[in-house]
C-alpha cells in the first residue's frame, strides 16, 4: 500500500485488493524495500533468473 495508491484507485478496488492478500493487508513499503535490498545484497548472490513475488495475492 502507497498513498499515491489510494490517489489515484477507487475505495472498492483497494478493499478488493486487500480481500485477495493472504494475509488480508497489503504490503507496507518497508516490506516490498527488504526484497529489494536482499536482491541487491550479496545473500542474493547464488540467484539467477528468478522472479520473485512480494505480493501474497491469490487469484
Amino acid at each position: 500500500m502507497h498513498a499515491f495508491l489510494a490517489k489515484v484507485t477507487t475505495d472498492e478496488m483497494l478493499a478488493d485488493l486487500s480481500a485477495r492478500e493472504a494475509f488480508g493487508r497489503p504490503a507496507e513499503v518497508w516490506e516490498v524495500a527488504n526484497v529489494m535490498l536482499f536482491l541487491a545484497s550479496d545473500l542474493s548472490s547464488y540467484m539467477t533468473g528468478e522472479i520473485v513475488s512480494v505480493s501474497s495475492q491469490r487469484a
